[in-house]
């Protein structure tokens, strides 16, 4: 089947509204999707050069069918720190409507982001030198009977990405509702999934990668959730990574590369990564 991708400029674009309803249909009840005026404001206000370390762009994409019909929907950030030449590519959410899965569509925007890495570093003059590009996404744990949490892992396992183990990285995606100062934020655990571009044979990651990878998204969440919030989740977990007794580099765990291949996946179950969190957050 051939799929159009287009890129969604604004949000007051032709296929906005239909883009975020289908991310909101299926992130928004878990917590895992920011409110409908944070993306807007990222596709109507992009940061100014200079804004920060960080050179920031974010693109939401769509996929239509050769009758039109939306397909599925990817957005995706980019996160470039000209000083130390790292790119983290965080791949935010990625859906295939049920109508269109199994038909390689999921690879499909699963590759994208590369693309627009790719053009990211050439505008920010980093094309010709050495550069450590990370693509980075966070997922659930494995659910035992839940065969679908297993797809997605597996998924991602065929293209050469691997789970930073918790126990040296227990990271949790912050609270994205709109947070009173005297909520309480209900933060998520889950995986820090990555695919180290050029090393995807390796069984680890260099600490200063694993770090890049809690600070960059967390320059992206800084956006819109709670500093206060934000700040006390990154001091835990970095804490964490910062009391390894590996000082130069962490452990990957492999993802599965097939459904039923139960030694991958039993590391990556809720319980196995859950007893790497505090007791509030399981």
């Amino acid at each position: 089947m051939t799929y159009r991708i287009e890129t969604v400029e604004s949000s007051r674009a032709e296929g906005f509204e239909a883009a975020y309803g289908a991310l909101a249909a299926e992130f928004a009840p878990r917590g895992e999707l920011e409110r409908r005026d944070v993306i807007a404001r990222w596709l109507d206000a992009p940061p100014a050069s200079g804004d920060g370390p960080y050179v920031r762009t974010y693109r939401l994409l769509t996929a239509h069918d050769a009758a039109g019909a939306l397909a599925g929907v990817r957005d995706c950030h980019v996160i470039l720190d000209p000083r130390s030449s790292v790119a983290i590519v965080y791949l935010a959410h990625a859906l295939v409507l049920p109508p269109f899965r199994r038909t390689g569509l999921g690879a499909l925007l699963r590759s994208a982001p590369l693309a627009l890495a790719r053009r990211a570093l050439a505008d920010a003059g980093m094309a010709d030198r050495p550069v450590d590009v990370l693509l980075a996404a966070e997922m659930e744990p494995a659910s035992i009977g839940d065969e679908a949490s297993v797809v997605r892992l597996t998924a991602y396992g065929k293209e050469g990405f691997s789970a930073i183990s918790p126990a040296a990285l227990p990271y949790c995606q912050p609270d994205f509702r709109e947070l009173s100062s005297a909520s309480a934020a209900q933060p998520i655990p889950l995986l820090a999934v990555v695919r180290r571009l050029g090393h995807e044979q390796e069984a680890t990651l260099p600490v200063r990668l694993a770090r890049a990878y809690v600070k960059h998204l967390y320059a992206v969440f800084a956006t819109h959730v709670r500093a206060d919030h934000l700040a006390a989740l990154e001091r835990r977990t970095l804490a964490v990574l910062d009391a390894s007794t590996r000082p130069e580099d962490v452990p990957l765990l492999a993802l599965p590369r097939a459904i039923d291949d139960q030694d991958a996946v039993l590391p990556l179950t809720r319980p196995c990564v859950l007893s790497f969190f505090p007791e509030e957050l399981r």
